[in-house]
């Protein structure tokens, strides 16, 4: 890097990841731009993750006594920063030597990128886990599964390995939150998407940036729990988008679209998942009006029409 240096620190999450810490670790070490502190909070792991964290002096760890959720911990971590960047990461990401250098290099050029990803690949394999976030007008979100030849302008970042900027951030943030603390775990990285968008910030894809994804978390619960866990707060999530981050002149033009979607979702949820379906719905009631707030005391400084555009 020349002419201004970006700093950045590192934020990692913890929950039962004894199996992929070390590599993880040791991949940050390598890093050609070393980063300034690399922060983890411990989601009250119950496996051996504790124990290897131990092996890394440079680290920071902060465990807790219970699961604060993927956007508290973050949030926890983000706020002990002070670097021009962080690097929000899960523990089961590898990154390449010169995957940080290459998104700050192109951060350097661009002051309003707010956050970028690489090409991150399926662990062993050559096909792309992901590149980045897409969304179509019936509010379908998706990893971007190419490889792009040039950096190129997406929607959103995935919320494992998202370098995202700090003055954004500090921008957006409602509440001293910036992640939306209330979704706990799943589509927090979409929801982040559509501020940074509103406030008229950009994402990008730098394809020469390059990591590996396990996409494999661990948990001592019995596999039909968290699968149902997974099942429930993705359906919520999804629902509390609508209030969190639309707005009648982006949602309207496209109602055409959400609606049949939605309502075909529902139906099929309602087939497939009764209990789970109806827990989430009584969740999303409850919790409308405080997503309603926290939309309301976020910066919206572009048009709606602009926003759309990214459909």
């Amino acid at each position: 890097m020349n002419e201004i240096d970006l700093t950045y620190d590192i934020s990692l999450v913890s929950w039962n990841s004894e199996p992929w810490l070390e590599k993880c670790l040791r991949a940050l070490k390598a890093q050609t731009i070393k980063p300034k502190n690399i922060f983890v909070v411990d989601n009250n792991s119950q496996d051996g993750s504790l124990k290897v964290l131990k092996q890394f002096s440079e680290v920071q760890v902060f465990p807790q006594n219970a699961n604060l959720g993927f956007a508290k911990a973050h949030n926890l971590n983000i706020s002990k920063s002070s670097t021009d960047f962080i690097l929000a990461l899960n523990p089961d990401v590898v990154l390449e030597a010169d995957y940080a250098e290459k998104l700050l290099d192109f951060a350097r050029n661009n002051p309003r990128a707010a956050a970028l990803v690489g090409s991150i690949f399926s662990l062993g394999a050559t096909e792309i886990d992901t590149a980045g976030l897409k969304i179509t007008i019936w509010r379908k979100v998706k990893e971007i599964k190419k490889l792009f030849s040039e950096p190129t302008q997406i929607f959103g970042v995935s919320g494992a390995v998202a370098m995202l900027r700090r003055n954004a951030l500090e921008q957006i943030k409602v509440n001293a939150q910036f992640l939306n603390e209330a979704f706990f775990a799943y589509k927090e990285d979409i929801e982040l998407a559509w501020r940074l968008r509103w406030a008229g910030w950009q994402a990008f894809c730098i394809p020469q940036a390059k990591a590996q994804h396990f996409r494999v978390l661990k948990t001592e619960a019995p596999r039909k729990t968290r699968a149902a866990e997974r099942r429930r707060l993705s359906y919520r999530n999804q629902l509390l988008l609508y209030p969190s981050v639309e707005s009648l002149k982006t949602f309207l033009p496209h109602a055409w679209a959400i609606l049949p979607a939605e309502i075909f979702r529902l139906v099929f949820l309602l087939l497939t998942d009764y209990k789970i379906t109806v827990s989430a719905l009584a969740e999303v009631r409850k919790m409308w009006h405080d997503a309603r707030t926290f939309a309301r005391e976020q910066p919206r400084l572009i048009k709606a029409k602009e926003v759309r555009a990214a459909f």
